[in-house]
């Protein structure tokens, strides 16, 4: 029974609570399911996985489910943060259901009982039971104490065995997702002629000599740049300028914080309270009672003792002051010599938070909502501000998942104003953001798709610039006759430079020039001795010369630099599930995991509800 016990330590909330949600996931359908004011309604999705809608009451329900499993293993509600987290959790369950589980389905992987009991007690013990039963001392997985833990089942209670039985179900998903993982890394299979060539790119080596000239050499006021020009540009390279939905906006704060009539309130309760402390008998009773500290009853050594207490006879009050937005001031209660050398000091510390009264909370939102009624647009609310000296705050790309606005954490309200309600142009009504009240105006709205010029005119007006600048600079080069690199710098004159660079293949920048693996490339294909024309860059027009190359001899074997290749292809791990969804972290080579899910064609609509 000593198994058990331990069993139910390590996991029984964990797997009690997994038997917990599935029973109240029935009830709670049938209270979802018939309230549009928790659920929204039958008919609202929040997404589309694979092809399927997922209504919002589907996806509250895995929230539930989730909520309750955080709860049972943790001891208390999720905080707003975690809730967050669990809302993400719930949309990656169904991602596993949905994208994921319609591969396993089409390609035929399952878990067997078989297979599921070789997991448990086999010869290809599961990593999470392995953790589970590993010796607390040495952290060895010992196979004789699950064996003894399952053969002590029988004479468990039923909520102990279908503990277990549930544990075990949800080891099922963590295998699927490995088979499916390995019918990639084990049949990625690499040429010899790949392995030959990162091999290569890992160790040849080249020595050039250049002619470099940057486009900083030329001045911008000699290039000039229309905002047509800057259009077809970005008309032209839309796959180098994506974006993802996103929002600007424009905000001003009115913060809630106390009046000066709240602050007399608590100076006045503060003087009675040193007053009352003073002549109190029983001064930890009397700080425990009033005081806002959590810990008013302290003992001190006379090296941590408060200034305000050093040198003062016992019984002593000091002075209020105001500490973090508190009033705080202390009383020296007991004085006891432990030794000769050693004094221990006993500090009833009182202290009192500043508040904020109704009256004035309501004032700041009657300040707060005279402005957003007053402002019917954007350039009314950008006068309204400047006449009241309202800092104007801006926050730009928003995304519709965002969390914060700015500095401002669980600003969701905006958020959800911002995809749902708004227009470029329009004011919000008044938002509660923490302790402040916010008023917001949309000014730009950016669609998934190309960037909006106005979103990214910097870098396209660098682009045009410099690529006049790269037409100018070559121009001028064409006209030039030179055998060296040295001698063509003379003929260009001011704003060439020359030097001499050593690089590996896979490298993407040289020494003096920055950014440069066309430079790169094409030296590796010259031979020695050979120049090239001048061609463009990112940051400027270079001529090189090849002095010398070495290229690595071949290999017998090219086996690690197969295995390179091969996890490059697949990429990082990512993680498609965690707690409270996964007792157990899983992973999928990231590579794998965006494939899946964009020959799902998700969409994800949660914005528009929470």
């Amino acid at each position: 029974m000593a198994l058990i016990g331990i069993l139910r330590n390590k996991m029984g909330k964990i797997v009690v609570g997994a038997i917990m949600v599935t029973m109240v996931s029935f009830i709670g359908t049938d209270l979802i399911g018939s309230s549009t004011l928790l659920g929204g309604g039958d008919d609202l999705d929040i997404g589309e996985i694979a092809g399927d809608g997922i209504s919002n009451v589907a996806f509250q329900n895995k929230v539930d489910e989730l909520s309750y499993n955080f709860a049972l293993n943790t001891g208390r509600n999720p905080l707003q943060q975690e809730t967050d987290q669990i809302r993400n959790q719930a949309w990656n369950a169904l991602i596993l259901e949905k994208a994921y589980g319609s591969q396993f389905e089409e390609l035929g992987i399952e878990v067997t009982n078989a297979e599921l009991v070789d997991m448990v007690q086999g010869s290809n013990i599961s990593p999470q039971i392995m953790q589970f039963f590993a010796d607390p001392q040495t952290g060895q997985f010992s196979k004789e104490s699950i064996t003894a833990f399952l053969g002590s089942l029988q004479q468990a209670a039923p909520q102990q065995r279908n503990s277990w039985i549930s544990f075990e179900q949800s080891l099922i998903p963590s295998r699927k997702i490995e088979k499916y993982a390995n019918l990639f890394t084990k049949t990625n299979y690499v040429t010899k002629y790949e392995a030959k060539d990162e091999h290569e790119n890992q160790n040849a080596t080249a020595t050039i000599d250049y002619m470099y000239i940057p486009f900083l050499s030329v001045s911008d006021s000699s290039i000039s740049a229309s905002d047509s020009e800057l259009q077809a540009y970005l008309d032209a390279h839309e796959s180098e300028f994506q974006r993802e939905e996103s929002r600007n906006l424009s905000y001003v704060i009115f913060d809630i914080k106390p009046s000066s009539a709240d602050s007399a309130i608590v100076m006045d309760e503060v003087a009675d309270l040193q007053m009352s402390l003073t002549s109190a008998t029983n001064d930890s009773s009397f700080v425990i009672i009033n005081s806002d500290d959590p810990y008013p009853f302290i003992t001190y050594t006379a090296d941590n003792l408060p200034d305000s207490l050093k040198g003062q006879d016992v019984g002593y009050v000091s002075t209020p002051s105001i500490v973090n937005g508190s009033y705080e001031f202390y009383k020296l209660s007991r004085r006891d010599e432990i030794t000769s050398d050693s004094v221990l000091f006993r500090v009833a510390k009182m202290k009192k938070d500043f508040f904020v009264s109704d009256e004035t909370i309501n004032e700041s939102y009657r300040q707060a909502d005279l402005f957003a009624a007053s402002a019917g647009n954007l350039e009314e609310f950008n006068r309204l501000a400047e006449e009241q000296g309202l800092p104007v705050r801006e926050a730009n790309r928003i995304g519709k998942n965002a969390q914060r606005v700015g500095p401002m954490v669980e600003a969701r309200s905006l958020v959800l104003w911002l995809y749902n309600d708004a227009t470029t142009g329009a004011v919000s009504e008044v938002k509660e953001v923490g302790e402040r009240y916010v008023v917001a105006a949309m000014t730009e709205e950016q669609e998934k798709g190309p960037a909006n010029l106005s979103e990214v005119r910097y870098q396209v007006e660098l682009k045009v610039r410099n690529e006049k600048k790269a037409a100018s600079i070559l121009n001028k080069l064409s006209g030039l006759d030179a055998s060296d690199v040295e001698s063509l710098a003379i003929a260009y004159g001011d704003g060439a430079k020359t030097g001499t660079a050593d690089f590996q293949r896979f490298s993407s920048s040289i020494t003096g020039i920055g950014y440069a693996p066309e430079a790169i490339g094409l030296s590796f294909a010259l031979d020695e001795e050979e120049m090239t024309q001048a061609f463009g860059l990112q940051d400027g027009v270079i001529v090189v010369k090849l002095s010398a190359k070495d290229i690595p001899a071949d290999l017998d074997d090219y086996s690690s630099f197969a295995l390179q290749v091969s996890r490059q292809r697949l990429g990082q791990n990512a993680m498609i599930a965690d707690f409270p969804l996964s007792y157990f972290r899983l992973f999928v080579p990231r590579n794998i995991d965006i494939a899946v899910k964009e020959f799902a064609e998700i969409e994800d609509m949660r914005y528009k509800f929470f």
